[in-house]
């Protein structure tokens, strides 16, 4: 489920498939000067060794004379290195797999002389798993001479992109690079299992990540909790949860507080749901800018609108905590149409935010007179609100209600104030957010092109800046799907992320499931807060977008 489907695998055989042993006899090597082993291999004469311009008595016999060693002990030295060469269990077994696989194509390729290949020949690596083999000894040429990769492309018939090229030496990953070919350099600490570049080919070319999110997340149904990082102690919280079902549209999977004080546990594994609520919307939310209904005959209270972050203790912070706009906001953005009668009139909480406002006259997210807090973050979630149940003539452009709120917001966006995150957020989760609100504007212009067009053009322009800007910095397992949501959402064009995406698929742990990462900590302490439910509910989602696009090509 990769960005890029790969039928085609290139190995290097030395150094990659294969690790140097002790040497057999130590006295053939120690008869030679230090580093001349090296230093003859990367002479003229030894290239042409390994081209099959030169027999071995020949290269011996020269290699003697440019070092002044006698041609004896350079053959006992050659021949004893070639023979210390084992094979790499792990690695031959993940050929086997590899080749195993319908449509794969499993080539080697490799600087070697006839001789010595003869010598490796005879060691124990699945060699029948290779559709063919390419020497340079055979060829006449060798890397990195780009003649050596072009010839072989010929003779395979692969189509570069969509070939993974692996080597030991990053001077013969380039050349296959500048044609196309994704290389990728194997040096020591890659050749275990779990390093990268064999995440890379089981859980990218091998594995079926989607299949494999999805059951982790029903395995692991009500203790999707989330986690402080820098202490491992998980915790219950309303916030995670409710991104998690806007995510998936897994409702058995989570649980919930609400506002009125139940436990909520939600419904059984393929209960049926109403059409809204099946149906994953762009905006990774359950329902769109829909409007509010009740079945109920009593309106419920203010209070039955405003969510609590936690969903049981509260955790990291004080023992009371209260209610704020953040929670709420996303709580009304995901609860699907036919749970809106256990929740107040969204009306009644737009009202309770637009009075909750701070000197300047920006919306404040605590419920409470005690914790004066803003944040811009929080504040593009309460607009994500205000524009969903609004109303079709809501114009963020020119509510008074809004004004400072829009501007605090847009100003930030603008001027790159987010680089570095927020008191809350990290810069990817803030981007995130973002992402949400243009793509909900971009759903509401669909009803009313007239409204919110100022808003809608200047986030398209500096969310695009700020995501292509994004792109390649470090980043956790969690910051790094929340980037690659925001441009899968945001509509970033797919080649500038390939790459991250299957990043992101090599982070993929055993049981399915992603690592925690982090998306925002708690102000107070600057303890980071993660979830591996939330982590792999947004790559299960990015997942899901790139299975549908792939169907409808």
């Amino acid at each position: 489920m990769a960005t890029t489907t790969y039928d085609t695998i290139i190995f290097d055989l030395g150094d990659v498939l294969f690790d140097w042993d002790e040497p057999k006899s130590v006295a053939a090597l120690a008869a030679l000067p230090k580093h001349a082993l090296r230093d003859m291999r990367n002479t003229a004469t030894w290239f042409n060794f390994e081209r099959g311009l030169l027999s071995a008595e020949e290269a011996y016999r020269t290699m003697g004379k440019e070092f002044n060693i006698e041609a004896s002990l350079v053959q006992k030295a050659m021949d004893v290195a070639a023979c210390s060469l084992r094979v790499n269990e792990p690695w031959a077994d993940l050929v086997k797999r590899l080749a195993a696989k319908p449509g794969l194509k499993v080539y080697a390729m490799s600087n070697i002389s006839k001789e010595h290949f003869e010598i490796l020949r005879a060691l124990p690596l699945p060699w029948e798993a290779f559709a063919r083999v390419f020497t340079s000894a055979d060829a006449g040429m060798r890397k990195p001479d780009l003649c050596f990769y072009q010839y072989v492309i010929k003779e395979t018939g692969c189509d570069p992109s969509r070939t993974i090229f692996l080597d030991d030496r990053a001077e013969n990953i380039v050349p296959a690079r500048s044609l196309g070919l994704r290389g990728e350099v194997v040096n020591k600490n890659e050749r275990t299992e779990e390093g990268r570049i064999y995440r890379l080919l089981t859980n990218v070319v091998l594995g079926e990540p989607l299949a494999r999110a999805e059951e982790f997340l029903h395995a692991e149904t009500g203790q999707l909790h989330s986690i402080f990082t820098e202490t491992g102690v998980t915790f219950e919280d309303n916030y995670a949860q409710l991104l998690i079902w806007g995510l998936t549209n897994m409702e058995e999977i989570i649980y919930l507080l609400w506002p009125d004080g139940t436990r909520w546990n939600g419904s059984p594994r393929g209960s049926s749901q109403d059409d809204n609520a099946s149906v994953p919307s762009p905006t990774d939310s359950a329902v769109v800018l829909d409007n509010w209904t009740t079945d109920s005959k009593e309106p419920r209270p203010l209070h039955h609108g405003l969510w609590n972050y936690f969903a049981g203790k509260p955790a990291g912070t004080t023992e009371t905590f209260p209610t704020d706009g953040d929670t709420t906001s996303i709580a009304y953005l995901t609860v699907p149409q036919k749970y809106h009668n256990r929740l107040a009139d969204p009306r009644l909480v737009m009202e309770a935010m637009a009075s909750n406002l701070n000197a300047d006259g920006v919306m404040q997210f605590y419920f409470a007179d005690d914790r004066p807090r803003v944040c811009v973050v929080i504040c593009v979630n309460m607009l994500r609100f205000f524009l969903k149940y609004g109303g079709d003539d809501l114009d963020l452009d020119v509510d008074s209600r809004l004004a400072a709120t829009r501007s605090y917001v847009v100003n930030c966006l603008i001027n790159n104030a987010l680089a570095d995150g927020s008191r809350h957020y990290t810069a990817d989760a803030s981007l995130y957010f973002f992402s949400m609100l243009f793509a909900e504007l971009r759903v509401k212009a669909e009803r009313n092109p007239t409204k919110n067009v100022n808003l809608r053009q200047t986030l398209k322009v500096h969310i695009n800046r700020s995501l292509i800007q994004l792109l390649g910095k470090p980043a956790d397992s969690l910051e790094l799907a929340m980037r690659l949501r925001a441009c899968q959402v945001f509509g970033i064009e797919k080649d500038f992320y390939k790459w991250q995406m299957d990043e992101l698929l090599v982070l993929q742990e055993h049981d399915g499931g992603w690592p925690a990462g982090h998306y925002c900590k708690v102000s107070r302490s600057g303890i980071h807060i993660g979830s591996r439910g939330l982590t792999t509910a947004l790559a299960f989602r990015i997942l899901k977008d790139v299975e549908v696009e792939n169907l409808g090509a």
